[in-house]
């Protein structure tokens, strides 16, 4: 070989060197069976070593030391066997420093003059992140293929690119359809025109966009959907639907949860019984109107309500029962008042109307009135006929107050006043009423502890024979002796007492502390007849009152006929029904019954006749004109004679003058009762009238 001929195998063997010496690539050259006879700087490098002759020391055994799957040396053997080249051949290896990277090899057999292979000589290439990047995208695959959303990508264009299968579900749009297609997933009519340039806005100056739309399924029904619009591979340019890049859009439908948000609002601020504005929602509705009266300095009338005989409604019928009656008392109540006018249930039997916009100071009332009349008609519940009025309070804006709570809390107050006295429906507000008010929650307070600490007597007011005078029975009548205010008049607690629970004991202490009197009077050779006691609505009304009269009447040893239960219209009228089985099963026990106020309630001769009654009681109200007022006699002398036709007698109250008692004795009433012959006494003094002259 001549000396050019030398220089120019230096030179390629040089350069040949350069390259092996300098690639990226790590390059190799092995024994079949497994160790490494010459290794570039790149190899040494990719493995973890610090120099060429480390690793050709440190890696002695391919397959025992550098596949993570030391079978993976026995594929790449039988490859090079058959083949005689390895392509893109992937493993797991171990580096120096035992962690593991992902590699990818190109190999070839060098073989000798006959045919045998002398080693393997390969490249090996890192693509540990291109195995990572790889696994990420069949996990964002996986993703977009099963996550809940729907996910839609389109280009600048708004041309679709692709779509998930949620979307697909949520929409009923099959991705062949959409799949090159104009974006249109909004349902037509349900946004402004400005609502699509904002979405852009937001995504020129920040690149996303998130909110609620109204989108549209495939048969056009439409549905609200959070929508969430990103901008990806964008430049820095403004955004732009020709600008290059694309924009991912998450859809999820939010129907059932808005649906549901609005079924917890409305939870929240009506009452499900009536579906009328609940307390907090009718105040805040209140200030709304106070405030336009201020603005159009016009006057405001708050209106609070309170059912009459709903708690024996309740207790009488059941629950069910209840409930119809204030759905229909809602319904009536809308009928009586303006699509403007705030209806609301407080709670309980209690409503409240706000009308605005009033002129005249005296429209307030002219409602109540209104309400009052359509009122009068019976209330039809499970065939039965249930009468129900209220009883109003009225406050006025801005005489009675200037905020919602406070006209509110003056309107109950007035409507207490008015629940007080029953000739008196409709009550205005008066200054007056906040100390009658404080007074009230002393005395039930006061009246939660009477009855263990033993304050309340019974007094009686005798029942004399018409013709004779001579006592024949008495009536108890409940008085509370107050240790710091004296005797409390019953008007004052007695309703009270109704509203706070407590009426049930105070009647059966009533009721048994009576008998077992009459029962000492008799042992006491008092010649008395028979002592009558006074049931509440409430009493009448309970399923258990048989039950109570029963064991009273056993452990008192009273006898059955010697005892009178008087009862007014009104606790009959609720359900009259249901008083004819009561009464008969009192009646049943051998007591006597007997109406009370006759004539002032709801009286019906239809029914009338069917009470198994013994005694009706012309009220006082008849009784007190009687010689002065000519309407008030025939009034009085009708009674007395239905009364006999229907076989009942008759018991006059009130009667306060000798002209009173002797045109009722013509009249045929066999019984008295009034202050003539005696106010209510005590025990002891009632029995020193039987002593005392005629």
């Amino acid at each position: 070989m001549n000396n050019v001929t030398k220089n120019a195998a230096a030179d390629i063997e040089s350069q040949y060197r350069s390259i092996f010496e300098n690639a990226v690539e790590g390059i190799y050259q092995t024994t079949v069976e497994g160790r490494y006879l010459r290794v570039n700087p790149a190899l040494a490098k990719i493995y973890g070593y610090d120099t060429t002759d480390d690793l050709i020391v440190g890696l002695t055994d391919i397959a025992g030391q550098l596949y993570v799957d030391p079978t993976r040396r026995d594929d790449f053997k039988r490859i090079m066997q058959d083949d005689g080249v390895v392509r893109d051949f992937e493993a797991q290896v171990y580096r120096a420093d035992h962690s593991v990277i992902w590699i990818t090899e190109n190999a070839r057999c060098v073989r000798g003059p006959d045919g045998g292979i002398q080693y393997y000589e390969g490249t090996v290439e890192d693509i540990t992140r291109r195995k990572s990047d790889e696994e990420q995208i069949r996990l964002l695959a996986k993703v977009f293929d099963s996550v809940g959303d729907g996910i839609i990508i389109v280009d600048r264009s708004l041309t679709v690119k692709a779509v998930n299968p949620a979307y697909e579900s949520i929409t009923s749009f099959s991705a062949s359809e959409l799949m090159g297609a104009k974006l249109d997933m909004l349902a037509p009519g349900y946004h402004e025109k400005t609502f699509m340039p904002s979405i852009w806005a937001e995504l020129t100056a920040r690149g996303h966009w998130s909110g609620e739309a109204t989108c549209r399924r495939l048969n056009g029904a439409p549905f609200v959907a959070a929508l969430s619009v990103a901008a990806v591979e964008g430049s820095d340019d403004a955004l732009a639907p020709e600008a290059s890049g694309h924009f991912v859009i998450t859809c999820s439908d939010i129907s059932f949860r808005k649906r549901q948000e609005q079924r917890i609002r409305h939870q929240a601020n009506y009452d499900l019984l009536t579906q009328l504005p609940n307390r907090w929602l009718a105040t805040e509705r209140l200030e709304q109107a106070i405030l336009l009266s201020q603005r159009q300095k016009t006057g405001l009338a708050v209106l609070y309500l309170d059912l009459n005989g709903f708690k024996q409604v309740n207790d009488g019928m059941g629950h069910q029962a209840g409930d119809e009656l204030l759905r229909l008392v809602a319904k009536r109540l809308r009928a009586s008042t303006r699509l403007s006018d705030v209806v609301g249930r407080l709670g309980g039997d209690e409503f409240i109307i706000g009308a605005s916009d009033l002129t005249d100071p005296r429209a307030g009332s002219n409602l109540a009135h209104k309400i009052l009349y359509n009122f009068a008609d019976p209330f039809v519940i499970n065939g039965r006929e249930i009468y129900c009025l209220p009883s109003i309070g009225v406050a006025r804006y801005p005489h009675d107050g200037n905020t919602a709570d406070l006209l509110v809390r003056n309107a109950d107050m007035a409507m207490y006043a008015a629940k007080q006295n029953k000739a008196r429906p409709v009550v205005v507000f008066e200054p007056h009423m906040l100390s009658v008010a404080a007074e009230r929650l002393d005395i039930e307070n006061d009246l939660r502890r009477a009855l263990a600490r033993k304050e309340f007597v019974l007094y009686y007011q005798p029942k004399v024979d018409s013709s004779t005078h001579e006592i024949i029975g008495a009536e108890a009548l409940v008085r509370w002796q107050h240790p710091e205010k004296g005797f409390v008049p019953p008007g004052a607690f007695i309703s009270l007492a109704e509203e706070c629970g407590l009426i049930m004991a105070i009647g059966e202490w009533t009721l048994r502390e009576a008998c077992a009197q009459f029962v000492q009077w008799r042992a006491a050779n008092l010649a008395l007849k028979s002592v009558s006691v006074n049931l509440s609505p409430t009493q009448f009304l309970d399923r258990g009152l048989v039950d109570v009269v029963q064991r009273i009447l056993v452990e008192t040893g009273i006898e059955p006929g010697c005892l009178e239960l008087e009862l007014t219209e009104g606790a009959m009228a609720v359900d009259i029904e249901q008083a004819i089985t009561t009464l008969g099963n009192l009646r049943a026990l051998g007591v006597k019954l007997s109406i009370d106020d006759f004539g002032t309630g709801y009286s019906s001769l239809a029914y009338l006749k069917r009470l198994p009654i013994d005694v009706v009681k012309i009220d006082r109200s008849f009784v007190k004109d009687l010689g002065n007022s000519p309407a008030d006699g025939q009034i009085v002398g009708a009674i007395i004679a239905l009364a006999d036709r229907l076989g009942f007698n008759v018991v006059a109250e009130g009667v306060e003058t000798g002209e009173q008692a002797s045109i009722l004795k013509d009249s045929q009433c066999e019984l008295l009762q009034g202050y003539l012959f005696s106010k209510p006494v005590a025990p002891g003094q009632f029995a020193e009238l039987f002593s005392a002259p005629a």
